[in-house]
């Protein structure tokens, strides 16, 4: 990932590339079943010393060693593993965060079936899962959050989720509900993060790890290597692809262009909403200079305000399909597949091109992208540089913006780049 720094006035850059990280050291109490005995558990990207220890995932209590307790490896653990859970239930870019991971837990585990604990309105980008869910579990937030539905609704989802035992059950979300849900399993253990986002989340491990601070991705990706012992690098798992999907996409746009840019122009805070302007700027400028391109705006029925407004800049003959609020998760994950790029606010939708490989241009003012950018080397990250940026607020405290001042000219100018050399 590129991160540029603009201004309205220089257009300066300053360009990092990330590498993924690997798994730090962590320790967690277990329980041994064949002796009862509490023991630490230390996993490591370093390989084990101790002789006859088949990798990193070990017995380190030197009491455990005294007294031959068994050793949990990652290779008995994987002759046991038939059915995962996995907690992970919104929001969209926080569930596509977990997909490398859900591709390490595959690998290490693949004889195993995946259920996952979802929102209803996130449930269908599991068909992109790169580990396949056997079985959905709607965690329905509403329900829960209403007073006369809320105990039945919490009984109905316990009993959902104690329809089958779990020989090993994954909170990736680590709050204190999420917690409690998976600790609702029957069989476990229950992993979670040593520091999770809520600490009371920990009380409903078993056994959490402490992975590096760093891009979501990378933190959940380093659980499971944390969990089996592994030092695997981040995948980035090829994504399946949905004819279903695609062919109702082709009947929204007619003949898919061949190069067709995405515009994302939504997303739920005010904050990180850039102006239509902007887009429509950008896109005009490229047209310019490649008017064989097409653009599409995609996003939901709450993004038609920002859709109306890039199309009353541009104008109405200029080619711009008007998406948004039109198409499912899936057939959304289609148009992305179809792109040559994309432009992005902070959302949901632009980690799913990033999880497409898809180059993106995203636009950061209030969040980090070094934590929830999109993940890979190939997409752009465009911030102006104020002395509040990555505030984390949902409103202005200055009422101003300044960090949504960006220059849409570099921002084109990279663009046809792309479009033209491919880099």
């Amino acid at each position: 990932m590129n991160i540029c720094s603009t201004s309205a006035a220089s257009g300066s850059r300053a360009t990092a590339t990330r590498a993924p990280a690997s798994p730090c050291s962590t320790r967690c109490r277990v329980t041994s079943r064949a002796t009862g005995c509490r023991t630490t558990l230390r996993a490591s990207s370093r390989r084990s010393s101790t002789p006859g220890c088949p990798n990193a995932l070990r017995c380190a209590s030197p009491t455990a060693a005294r007294t031959g307790c068994p050793d949990e490896s990652p290779i008995q653990v994987k002759k046991t593993v038939k059915r995962i859970l996995v907690v992970k239930p919104s929001s969209l870019g926080d569930i596509l965060h977990v997909f490398p991971a859900l591709e390490l837990l595959h690998r290490n585990f693949p004889g195993a079936e995946l259920d996952y604990l979802v929102h209803p309105a996130f449930a269908e980008i599991l068909d992109y899962s790169p580990f396949p869910v056997s079985r959905r579990i709607l965690f329905n937030r509403k329900r829960l959050g209403k007073l006369p539905t809320l105990i039945p609704e919490f009984l109905h989802l316990v009993r959902e989720i104690r329809r089958n035992r779990y020989d090993l059950v994954i909170d990736f979300q680590g709050l204190t509900r999420s917690a409690i849900f998976a600790a609702a399993a029957k069989g476990g253990p229950v992993i979670g993060f040593a520091r999770p986002r809520e600490p009371a989340a920990r009380l409903g491990y078993r056994r959490s790890f402490d992975v590096p601070a760093g891009h979501a991705v990378e933190r959940n990706a380093a659980l499971v290597n944390a969990l089996t012992g592994g030092n695997a690098p981040v995948p980035m798992p090829v994504l399946p692809e949905n004819p279903a999907n695609a062919a109702a996409f082709r009947r929204l746009a007619g003949a898919v262009p061949a190069e067709l840019v995405v515009l994302l122009p939504g997303s739920r805070w005010k904050t990180k909403k850039f102006p239509p302007a902007l887009f429509a700027d950008v896109i005009r400028r490229v047209h310019a200079e490649k008017p064989e391109c097409v653009f599409a705006v995609l996003g939901a029925s709450s993004d038609r305000k920002e859709q109306e407004m890039i199309r009353q800049e541009v104008g109405p003959g200029f080619p711009l399909l008007e998406l948004a609020g039109r198409t499912s998760l899936g057939v959304m994950m289609e148009a992305l597949r179809s792109a040559r790029l994309v432009l992005s606010n902070d959302s949901g939708p632009m980690h799913a091109a990033a999880a497409l490989n898809k180059p993106v241009f995203g636009f950061f003012g209030p969040t980090d992208p070094a934590k929830t950018g999109p993940y890979g080397k190939i997409h752009r990250i465009y911030q102006r540089r104020p002395g509040c940026l990555n505030c984390l607020k949902r409103s202005c405290p200055k009422g101003e913006l300044s960090c949504h001042r960006l220059d849409a000219v570099q921002i084109a100018n990279d663009c046809i780049q792309i479009l033209t050399t491919g880099d």
